[in-house]
């Protein structure tokens, strides 16, 4: 059985499937290698490589860039982190913390401007007795896009119930139960202004610091989406560097 890392070592969606059918432009798509680190590290945007491509109007093609690598912050007495692009990856992500930890009951908090639950016709299914990341790894990159990954992860248990929060004000009111347990899911996309998708809202990147804080205390595991489709990867660095800033003191 093949590793995160030995599956996330960088390779190609050459296959016109998930994020490539609802890319417009040039395939393949690029997927980037994870690294592991044990404190935060700023990502970085890897300018020759893309996510999605989009053709505009005038047929000019708008690209969106990859990060270099994804990072999982392994850090010990606190819940582990995985920090991507593309928001499908999540989903393996996750699966890799719940079967080695042997959770069959588990909450998203899926902070995000987008549900990411439209229909997906394809269907995971799990049996939890052997390990099966491989299988869940090419489900992800294969079976489902950026807008319909969590149904399927609903489905085959690899989380039990949501949380949808897609605003201030229900992140504000967020309520823990401490006998769940939970997966902080946050979409870097959701610290933009819904009237200015160039700018962010100092408030809403105040609070969900303040939430994340709290959370990561006792969470299963943290993914965070800097979803190059939906907001600049450089205001998505430039927020989740701000984040972090306490890091090293959580």
């Amino acid at each position: 059985m093949k590793t995160i890392e030995q599956l996330y070592n960088w390779f190609y969606l050459t296959k016109e499937c998930a994020n490539s059918q609802i890319s417009n432009g040039p395939s393949p798509l690029r997927v980037a290698p994870i690294k592991i680190v044990h404190k935060f590290e700023a990502p970085e945007i890897d300018h020759e490589h893309f996510a999605f491509a989009e053709k505009k109007d005038d047929w000019q093609i708008e690209y969106f860039h990859w990060l270099k690598n994804f990072l999982y912050i392994d850090k010990s007495s606190f819940a582990p982190i995985f920090i991507f692009d593309n928001h499908n990856h999540a989903i393996t992500f996750r699966y890799n913390i719940i079967y080695s930890k042997k959770i069959n009951n588990t909450e998203l908090i899926h902070i995000d401007q987008h549900s990411d639950c439209r229909e997906n016709t394809n269907h995971l299914k799990l049996n939890w007795k052997e390990n099966e990341l491989e299988k869940v790894f090419h489900f992800c990159n294969e079976k489902c896009n950026v807008g319909n990954f969590i149904p399927p992860a609903i489905e085959s248990w690899i989380i039990t119930k949501q949380i949808q929060i897609r605003s201030s004000h229900s992140l504000q009111n967020l309520k823990m139960d401490n006998n769940s347990n939970y997966i902080l899911d946050i979409d870097l996309d959701f610290c933009l202004k819904w009237t200015d998708k160039n700018i962010i809202d100092q408030d809403i990147l105040n609070l969900l610091k303040q939430k994340f804080y709290e959370i990561w205390k006792s969470a299963l595991c943290i993914t965070i989406a800097t979803s190059p489709f939906f907001i600049d990867q450089n205001l998505a660095i430039d927020i989740i560097t701000k984040i972090f800033k306490q890091e090293s003191n959580p």
